[in-house]
């Protein structure tokens, strides 16, 4: 599992983000993205409160909150050569609304120093992707044609 803020609420495309539509919003594709509603990114234990910036369009290499992915990589053998496949598949958002005991490290503004500690907030978890969607299916048998080698043999 990675979580090195390659994957940040402004550069995931549209319909990824989409998952995100209640807890977030942003204009458009590498826009500033903003919290709509506080809530507990469980994963990395941080408390954001409403219109809290999450992912700056103007520095997107640093996001206060990023996509957690597996890297996925394939190599296999076709007659003596080896080749690579590489792909990335993000954690899936799961949103709940749950009572939570803010600690606290994440309790950030002073009207929430104030309530009560145990509070009903929005809460995002990422869950691991499916298992199929990490299969590479390759057909049983490969024909693979050398137009170089098939043009040398006609042009004898």
């Amino acid at each position: 599992m990675y979580d090195d803020a390659k994957y940040g609420l402004a550069t995931i495309p549209d319909q990824e983000f989409e998952k995100y539509s209640m807890i977030c919003d942003r204009k458009s594709f590498r826009y500033t993205v903003y919290a709509k509603v506080p809530f507990v990114d469980d994963s990395h234990g941080r408390f954001y409160s409403e219109g809290e910036a999450l992912h700056s369009a103007s520095n997107l290499n640093y996001p206060k909150i990023s996509v957690p992915y597996y890297k996925v990589e394939y190599s296999f053998n076709l007659w003596g050569s080896t080749y690579m496949h590489t792909f990335d598949v993000l954690f899936n958002p799961n949103i709940v609304i749950e009572k939570k005991e803010l600690s606290a490290r994440m309790k950030g503004s002073i009207e929430m120093k104030r309530k009560r500690t145990s509070t009903l907030v929005h809460v995002l978890k990422f869950d691991p992707p499916d298992e199929k969607i990490l299969s590479l299916n390759l057909p049983n048998k490969v024909i693979v044609f050398d137009v170089k080698k098939m043009t040398r043999v006609f042009d004898i």
